[in-house]
């Protein structure tokens, strides 16, 4: 039984880092010249890390959670933990920033995190077009960033979180002001729900029980959801446990049945049904199609 490999920091730090003496192995910068072969060689991959990538010029296609985009000139993609990545081709021009939520010194540095609207998966989109303005101004901040990271300079992580923020904080606004809406407190409920539901969906499928988590009735968080996002509560649950059960079929050598069981179905034939229903096809099905068309073996 083999889960979907992950990419960590740890491991790029050591093999791939543009760095000299230091050690901490929670921020890594990567660029065309010294990405790793397995990262955009197709193979898929579990991101356990918050992401950002700056594509100015890029012949390549990615592929999140089964969602194919082809990068467009001037484009920057959003990653957060959790989601799985398979990416194909050649990066000409750009800079990837890989960082964990401890890299961020701040108080509640998790929190803050899924507070912005580019890491929020219920919320947004995964990537934003910048204007020729606003990537000169992005252009020079990675240039400072780079040329701290590849020195070992007095504070050097201090500077480079203090760097970090400042891009997130500025992607942050533009990627809000391209929505033309402000962060409501319904959307601060949404943003908590999402973390809840990311932590607990395996095991807690209890409206009531997200609700209370919340501080509300489950009739007051379902209107919430359904103003927002059209969607009922149990719904939200339900799309986050199918899109994880579509990895582990895609993504695993688990057999559906032992799929089930780590998703908590002790019914097998409950299983397929509650799948087909959302998916439109068996999990048999969907796992030969979708291996046919990203190409993974098994």
């Amino acid at each position: 039984m083999e889960d979907i490999p992950q990419i960590g920091i740890p491991e790029l730090y050591t093999d791939y880092g543009n760095h000299k003496s230091s050690t901490q192995p929670k921020f890594v910068l990567l660029k065309p010249e010294n990405m790793p072969e397995y990262i955009k060689s197709g193979n898929p991959f579990r991101n356990v890390n918050y992401g950002i990538s700056f594509f100015v010029e890029s012949n390549s296609e990615l592929n999140i959670d089964f969602n194919s985009y082809k990068p467009k000139k001037n484009t920057v993609y959003f990653g957060s933990p959790g989601q799985v990545f398979a990416i194909n081709g050649e990066f000409t021009e750009g800079i990837g920033v890989l960082f964990q939520a401890d890299f961020i010194l701040r108080h509640g540095a998790q929190q803050w995190l899924q507070s912005l609207p580019i890491f929020n998966r219920f919320l947004s989109e995964p990537f934003i077009e910048l204007s020729e303005e606003d990537l000169l101004m992005f252009q020079r901040l990675l240039i400072e960033m780079d040329t701290e990271y590849v020195n070992d300079d007095f504070l050097k992580y201090e500077m480079l979180e203090a760097q970090l923020t400042q891009v997130l904080v500025k992607l942050s606004r533009l990627y809000q002001a391209s929505k033309e809406n402000k962060v409501s407190v319904d959307t601060q409920h949404m943003m908590v729900l999402e973390s809840l539901i990311n932590k607990q969906f395996k095991n807690n499928r209890s409206v009531v029980d997200y609700a209370s988590q919340l501080y509300m009735t489950p009739q007051n968080l379902n209107r919430i959801t359904k103003r927002l996002m059209g969607k009922s509560v149990s719904e939200l649950i339900n799309e986050k446990l199918i899109i994880e059960i579509k990895r582990y079929l895609v993504y695993t050598d688990m057999s559906s049945e032992e799929i089930a069981h780590f998703f908590n179905f002790y019914d097998n034939s409950y299983f397929t049904k509650t799948f087909k229903k959302a998916a439109g096809e068996t999990p048999k099905a969907f796992r030969k199609k979708q291996k046919e068309l990203l190409n993974v073996e098994g």
